[in-house]
């Protein structure tokens, strides 16, 4: 039986596992640095989307990829 660590929501996956939470900490818990650390190097506001939004896509990428792998089957 596939154990299940995301349920589909409309648009989104809410996490209803422990592994589901802890997946979401770890992704959110990554950002907060790097969002940091950009803040901190960069100079304009444009400079932080553009330093941004490489390590935010990706990371909504794998948490993405990871929710759906392990969220139930929709059946139409």
């Amino acid at each position: 039986m596939k154990q299940l660590w995301f349920k589909r929501t409309n648009w989104t996956y809410s996490p209803i596992h422990p592994m589901g939470f802890i997946v979401t900490l770890m992704a959110i818990l990554f950002m907060v640095p790097v969002t940091l650390a950009t803040v901190h190097n960069t100079h304009s506001v444009s400079d932080n989307l553009y330093e941004l939004f490489v390590y935010g896509t990706c990371t909504a990428f794998w948490w993405k990829w990871i929710a759906d792998k392990t969220s139930a089957v929709r059946k139409y």
